[in-house]
């Protein structure tokens, strides 16, 4: 049976998301962000490297998103 691992601000995000918080992150590139987790999925780890990996899709509360990947998030607040 597969297991997804997990990375660990990725986790945080999907425990609080699960319970309907507003998560409040602070990103690599100093970005504080009140947002709303819709899922966590896979993606390419970029343009030219197939390598899948986990993310978080996350959603603003003007209707936008992005895509967050562990490295992306420096604290889950």
């Amino acid at each position: 049976m597969y297991r997804a691992k997990i990375t660990p601000n990725l986790k945080k995000i999907f425990e609080k998301g699960e319970r309907g918080e507003v998560l409040t992150l602070l990103l690599a590139d100093g970005r504080r962000v009140k947002c709303r987790l819709e899922m966590l999925t896979y993606a390419n780890k970029s343009d030219t490297d197939d390598t899948d990996v986990m993310v978080a899709r996350i959603k603003y509360g003007d209707g936008n998103g992005e895509l967050l990947a562990e490295e992306d998030i420096k604290e889950v607040l």
